[in-house]
């Protein structure tokens, strides 16, 4: 299988990754099959890919035409034959579930081409326990998106000991030709490289929120501000080598011994948890969605979050 083989990808899951992920594709000029158990779920995605397009133009990033074009070059069905015996590319964003991924991934490989890539979204699975069951390993690889996946550029794309590296090499093409920043990550570990170092920063957060240094809003100012701001333009080693190893060094030797070094749950998390709190979905987690925004409030903010990605990949990404 080559880059240019690829005529066809089929999206396998159309939650909130699901239908981000195959609106990438679409406005890379691929048609798209997308996949899910029913109708109605499928209709709701289709009606958010058509409303996503519709902010990229209004943010300048493709022409009002392609809003059209995109959108008759998706299909949908809730048949999983019909889904995956036509696609050179399939992924699956399907729920963080071994057994599921398990079962469906032996489907797949019963349903698609000899050379179709199967790829995987999977966050905190590995690809060895998600392809057990199938075959010829060789084709199976990790496409890791972030949500929202058609705005955040980044895709790591990972390999184990069983997969090929042609395979590698066009899942890595393929996330360039439709303008995302792929990052290759040679062997596989839990949690690649984004969530590894995400994770270490939010333990360190929960701690200082645990401890009452400041509040939820204070920290979350501090970080979007400081280490938010610079590194959407640098990332952490560049920003070692500007700011000097040395003095990078003395930081670490004074600071270290203090940072927060635990291995369970942080207690935050875990109080919130008991308390019958999940954030947004529940109405309360570090803020209160009841009494500190409305439903109203609440989309807003979403817009505006998607508003302010949208200009920042503009900047970064689309204007060189």
């Amino acid at each position: 299988m080559k880059l240019g083989d690829i005529k066809n990808i089929t999206v396998l899951g159309s939650g909130i990754m699901g239908h981000g992920i195959a609106q990438s594709f679409l406005m890379g000029g691929y048609k798209v099959m997308l996949f899910d158990i029913s109708d109605a779920i499928l209709a709701t995605a289709k009606a958010h890919v058509k409303k996503n397009l519709e902010l990229f133009f209004k943010s300048g990033l493709i022409p009002e035409t392609d809003i059209e074009a995109s959108l008759q070059r998706l299909s949908t069905t809730t048949d999983l034959e019909k889904a995956v015996s036509g696609a050179d590319f399939i992924i699956e964003a399907a729920p963080e579930d071994i057994n599921l991924k398990q079962d469906l991934f032996e489907k797949i490989e019963s349903f698609a081409k000899e050379n179709a890539i199967i790829a995987s979204n999977t966050s905190s699975l590995t690809l060895q326990a998600i392809g057990e069951r199938v075959k010829n390993k060789s084709r199976l690889v990790v496409t890791h998106w972030f949500n929202p996946p058609h705005i955040v550029p980044t895709v790591e794309v990972v390999k184990n000991e069983d997969t090929s590296d042609e395979t590698v090499a066009v899942a890595y093409e393929l996330m360039e030709k439709i303008k995302k920043s792929p990052v290759k990550i040679n062997w596989e570990i839990p949690g690649f490289i984004v969530n590894r170092i995400q994770i270490a920063m939010v333990r360190e957060v929960l701690n200082l929120y645990q401890k009452g240094v400041a509040s939820a809003a204070d920290i979350d100012r501090a970080v979007k501000g400081s280490m938010g701001f610079r590194l959407a333009s640098i990332g952490p080693l560049l920003t070692i080598d500007l700011g000097g190893v040395k003095l990078w060094r003395s930081v670490c030797a004074n600071l270290l011994p203090n940072i927060e070094s635990g291995t369970e749950v942080p207690a935050a998390l875990e109080n919130l948890v008991a308390e019958g709190h999940d954030g947004i979905k529940s109405g309360k987690g570090f803020y209160d969605y009841t009494n500190d925004f409305s439903k109203e409030d609440l989309d807003k903010a979403i817009e505006q979050r998607d508003q302010e990605f949208l200009n920042r990949l503009k900047n970064l990404y689309f204007e060189k």
